[in-house]
């Protein structure tokens, strides 16, 4: 099915959309449209928009799954020394995961 409006553009190039295309494809404030010149036409196509509470969520995941390894190396990294502290050796590069860490980014770079 075919909708056929007009719009004006200002002349700061705004143009506003039909409210019946608005209300048809759920375009509201701060909606991203796509524009796609195919030769003398432009066909407008919604992207859709981010839903604010999922992508809240998500950070707040990330920043409590960053806490948490960030925790599990404190502790890692206390455990190590209080072993050491007995006088009990590891493997050369196990005592120091930062300086093995680094010397494999080097080596795989």
């Amino acid at each position: 099915m075919y909708a056929i409006e007009t719009a004006k553009m200002s002349s700061k190039g705004q143009m506003v959309m039909p409210d019946s295309f608005r209300k048809r494809y759920g375009w509201g404030p701060g909606a991203t449209l796509l524009l796609i010149a195919t030769g003398d036409s432009v066909v407008v196509q919604s992207l859709p928009q981010p839903d604010e509470d999922a992508v809240g969520r998500a950070v707040t995941e990330a920043k409590s799954a960053v806490s948490t390894i960030e925790d599990r190396l404190r502790a890692a990294r206390t455990g190590l020394a209080a072993v050491k502290k007995l006088g009990i050796s590891f493997p050369v590069g196990i005592e120091d995961g930062d300086a093995r860490r680094q010397a494999l980014e080097r080596k795989h770079a």
